[in-house]
């Protein structure tokens, strides 16, 4: 097949982006897939360019308030050359902003385009972690009390200490801050809302955390994330102190249990192909749903692929099912 694989893109997540993409990349072409790189924040005429960087691209940190203000407006001359191009499929391999919040995806389904990924308006929910509660919570899923704010304040009305300050709608950690004990949320709350309109100041679940894959709406092995401290864009994606544990060793039924509030949440938000459902447990066994990531990473640390190969599903295995559960095949 010719697949396009979109990275990059105008969001604080974009080195994420360029790393998942070049492994998903890589992976299918070595699966004899004809694969063709677009970055939405990248002019056509500087495309090539940019796809020779990739050859050599290893994942930093970055700037995130600088890639927080490119723009994706490229993206739409860019569709015409991706239809031209013959696309069987775009595989969709952009994290947070337009790629993520269902802007991209539109654009696609009214380019007649078929993707990865679910559809604008799982998306756009997904995305938005308020709404997310609102509608996790009305399927009887329990989620961590929280205050939304369009300003930097530097207190909550009513939610206690410790507590969480993050963008409402961006992924990857970036601009979350933990605040264990009282303190002004103003800087925090001012870092948040240059990755967002919103800043959601959310009661921190202590204990463990666990992310339930989704894949075409069957939930995968359960993984465990052990980051010695705070899950941040550090632990995450450059390996600082972080294990991964999988399947998560916990008993047989808070495994279910955690697997049926995972496809509760894809289900809610009207998911489909693949996504990533994190959550977190109590000292007490009570467990609370931190979000839903429907384009989770694609890198060689990323949570998916170490799911599936728990359960003898190789990485180009498993974009094979990704890819065959977005044509409908």
């Amino acid at each position: 097949m010719k697949i396009c694989v979109l990275l990059g893109g105008a969001s604080p997540e974009r080195t994420v982006s360029l790393a998942s993409g070049t492994a998903v990349g890589k992976a299918l072409t070595g699966a004899g897939h004809e694969v063709m790189y677009m970055d939405p924040a990248t002019a056509l005429a500087d495309m090539d360019g940019f796809r020779k960087g990739l050859e050599t691209y290893s994942m930093e940190g970055g700037d995130f308030k600088a890639m927080a203000g490119l723009r994706d407006h490229y993206f739409l001359e860019q569709v015409q050359a991706i239809s031209e191009w013959g696309t069987d499929i775009v595989f969709n391999a952009l994290h947070g902003g337009n790629g993520e919040n269902g802007v991209i995806a539109a654009v696609l389904e009214m380019a007649g385009l078929p993707f990865t990924g679910s559809a604008y308006a799982a998306s756009a929910a997904a995305m938005d972690k308020q709404r997310t509660k609102i509608l996790a919570e009305a399927q009887g899923v329990p989620c961590a009390e929280a205050e939304i704010y369009d300003i930097a304040v530097n207190k909550p009305q009513n939610i206690d200490y410790p507590l969480v300050v993050k963008p409402n709608d961006a992924g990857s950690s970036v601009g979350l801050t933990v605040f264990m004990e009282e303190a002004d949320l103003s800087e925090a709350c001012r870092a948040a809302l240059t990755f967002s309109p919103l800043v959601m100041i959310e009661r921190y679940i202590p204990g463990r955390e666990f992310n339930i894959p989704v894949i075409c709406g069957e939930a995968y092995p359960v993984l465990e994330v052990d980051a010695g401290g705070v899950y941040d864009f550090n632990a995450k994606y450059l390996g600082h102190k972080t294990q991964y544990l999988v399947p998560a060793p916990i008993s047989s039924d808070i495994t279910r249990y955690l697997k049926e509030q995972a496809v509760k949440v894809w289900k809610a938000l009207g998911l489909k192909n693949y996504a990533r459902i994190d959550f977190r447990m109590t000292p007490e066994e009570d467990i609370y749903l931190l979000e839903a990531n429907t384009l989770p990473g694609m890198t060689a640390s990323s949570l998916v692929p170490k799911s599936a190969k728990a359960i003898g599903i190789s990485f180009p295995e498993l974009l094979e099912i990704i890819i065959r559960d977005a044509l409908g095949a």
